[in-house]
């Protein structure tokens, strides 16, 4: 199957849909398989659940059956799901692991940008988004919007599913000689960085930019309508930009969930993938990231293949406790690079449908762009 460590490719993915390691009630749509992963969906009967749970050896129903509030139809019409209440969907696919082949769930881009967190849950699990080697059964998802109202339907994605064997983290010395091979991470100059100037120690800290023009955040606006995960909405109604001075502090305020980007930017090549980490209490009073995994050629590949466009890390934050004083520069966050057990058959953003490559400051699929949108500058490209 492989001879090394490291996350398993698209490749792979294909073949265990073929061989019955990874199942699904409906067919598996092509645009589910990403290069280092695979798009989970949701069934149409969820249940409105008092709490967040891990099941243990009472197992799902039963903990349903303690928990559960009332039953949810995410039908043809979808349903709408309520700012800081607690659900649980079961999900469309279902696997049967292997010995030596473990999973691992997180959020995709576009449900951490909308605020809304959710964990992967199995049947006597006792801990959210890692799936030990062999396990065999139904995958469940807890989603709570935090946020804004959300209307879902089965067969959303909102998670994503990655496969390992082995140890795949790169160490310092592995990510420090990486990326003295080939430009990973880019200056803000578009200079090729390699590891200079970068602080690596458990993965790579990536700093905050407050310096570009016009708007360098939104701030989520409170006591808005849904948002139909399938739907496009006009920005305005659901966010507040943020423009800032180097006069002034930027203050994030406790509660409040905000779009950010990094200074740097990254490019990912076929060898490696990358995981962030979600909250470091190093880092202040703010937990960054709820998505957090950027499968290989993030940033690396252009749909034409003539070039690569180098792309941002766009930072979801929460302020916690207390308000928190941001500078342009501020470390927030890690980068941990992952290594792949071989490279995939397709990189991400070879093809027109990657909303996310080549990102500066980019709210989620489900906005309308605006007039002054940063997304209109043209990439960084490297030949």
């Amino acid at each position: 199957m492989t001879h090394r460590g490291g996350v398993l490719p698209s490749q792979w993915i294909r073949k265990a849909l073929s061989d019955g390691t990874l199942s699904a009630l409906r067919p598996v749509e092509p645009s589910q398989i990403q290069p280092n992963s695979i798009d989970l969906r949701i069934g149409r009967s969820g249940t409105r659940v008092q709490c967040s749970f891990l099941p243990g050896r009472e197992g799902v129903a039963s903990r349903l059956r303690r928990f559960g509030i009332y039953p949810v139809d995410a039908g043809p019409d979808g349903v709408v799901l309520e700012r800081n209440a607690v659900y649980l969907f079961p999900l469309l696919e279902s696997l049967k692991l292997p010995p030596g082949v473990r999973a691992r769930a997180n959020p995709k881009s576009s449900t951490g940008r909308l605020d809304i967190f959710c964990r992967l849950v199995t049947e006597h699990g006792t801990s959210f988004d890692d799936i030990p080697e062999g396990f065999a059964g139904q995958l469940f998802l807890e989603v709570v919007p935090r946020s804004f109202p959300i209307r879902v339907r089965e067969g959303d994605s909102l998670a994503q599913l990655r496969f390992v064997v082995g140890d795949p983290t790169l160490d310092d010395d592995e990510t420090r000689a990486l990326m003295a091979r080939e430009p990973i991470i880019v200056a803000p100059e578009k200079l090729p960085e390699g590891h200079a100037g970068l602080r690596v120690e458990d993965g790579v800290f990536m700093s905050v930019n407050l310096s570009s023009e016009g708007a360098v955040g939104y701030r989520a606006r409170r006591n808005t309508g849904a948002i139909d995960l399938r739907g496009r909405h006009p920005v305005g109604q659901f966010w507040e930009p943020i423009s800032h001075s180097p006069d002034e502090p930027l203050l994030l305020e406790p509660d409040e969930f905000y779009i950010l980007r990094s200074n740097e930017l990254v490019r990912l090549p076929p060898s490696v993938c990358a995981e962030m980490v979600p909250f470091d209490a190093g880092a202040g009073e703010v937990r960054t990231h709820y998505a957090g995994f950027f499968d290989s050629g993030f940033g690396y590949v252009s749909a034409d293949d003539r070039g690569v466009a180098a792309a941002a890390v766009v930072l979801e934050v929460r302020g916690r406790d207390v308000p928190f004083h941001v500078d342009e520069g501020n470390h927030l966050f890690r980068v941990i690079l992952l290594r792949n057990s071989e490279a995939p058959d397709d990189l991400y953003g070879r093809g027109p449908g990657s909303h996310y490559q080549g990102q500066r400051l980019r709210l989620s699929k489900q906005f309308l762009p605006e007039d002054g949108d940063p997304e209109s500058q043209l990439p960084l490209r490297f030949r």
